[in-house]
């Protein structure tokens, strides 16, 4: 399975494709960090763990993102 994640200049999508197959477009880098954190909270929910720690983690890479 190859995967690859690549910025398309023509409309500055993110895109994710696995076997030369479009899975997803992102609008953003922002849109697609955003998915990889609630896809890692809904598997810290169904396990159980405690999603503060993360939660933090995102707020402040998203905090100090912003101008």
């Amino acid at each position: 399975m190859a995967s690859r994640l690549y910025y398309r200049s023509k409309d500055g999508q993110i895109v994710l494709e696995q076997n030369g197959l479009t899975l997803m477009n992102y609008k953003s880098v922002n849109d697609l960090v955003e998915s990889h954190i609630k896809g890692l909270l809904a598997i810290r929910s169904r396990d159980g763990k405690d999603t503060s720690e993360l939660l933090s983690q995102y707020q402040s890479c998203s905090d100090s993102g912003r101008s």
